[in-house]
């Protein structure tokens, strides 16, 4: 069996230390780290070296539902960028007058890519956008490649609820955390 990481929404990778880490069966394994914010992507590096054990492949991408640019704003609250997203309409603090134009994937194609037998292991940590990714995920039925999900929703900053979502999810033979961190 072939284990697969994907981080969805890297950022400066603190998932490494609380998902990867903590469990010796993934070692050596690939790990694609997304994160479409530049000023982490040299942080990322650093770590890629620093952790041999783990086949780090940094995308420069966002998952999304489809292969595009978006728009992406940068959060400026007093966390600093913990709350950049490709959706204008989250209610924080962010900078809608000077987006940055990223390049999403259809992260249903990207998961086709896999072997059957992989385990694939997903963290979504981006801001709003798990709602769309993961209802594409269910409608493409390709949320059935997914063996493990760590979700974080972002239920306040907008006005979707993610229990329904939540229900469907758990009713796939998928382990689903929705506390991830």
């Amino acid at each position: 069996m072939k284990y697969i990481y994907i981080d969805g929404g890297a950022r400066v990778g603190e998932s490494v230390g609380i998902i990867l880490d903590k469990r010796i069966e993934l070692l050596n394994c690939d790990s694609y780290m997304f994160e479409c914010n530049p000023s982490h992507i040299n942080t990322l590096n650093e770590l890629k070296e620093k952790n041999k054990n783990y086949n780090f492949i940094i995308k420069e991408e966002a998952l999304w539902c489809e292969n595009c640019y978006k728009d992406f704003y940068i959060s400026t609250d007093i966390w600093g960028d913990l709350g950049c997203t490709l959706k204008p309409e989250k209610n924080e603090s962010l900078d809608r007058d000077n987006p940055i134009k990223v390049k999403c994937i259809d992260f249903s194609e990207f998961l086709l890519g896999f072997d059957d037998d992989s385990y694939i292991i997903v963290k979504l940590d981006v801001e709003g956008a798990e709602y769309e990714i993961l209802e594409h995920l269910i409608n493409t039925n390709i949320i059935t490649k997914i063996n493990e999900l760590y979700v974080e929703f972002h239920d306040g900053f907008f006005s979707t609820n993610s229990q329904t979502l939540k229900e469907k999810l758990t009713s796939f033979n998928i382990k689903c955390d929705f506390n991830w961190e």
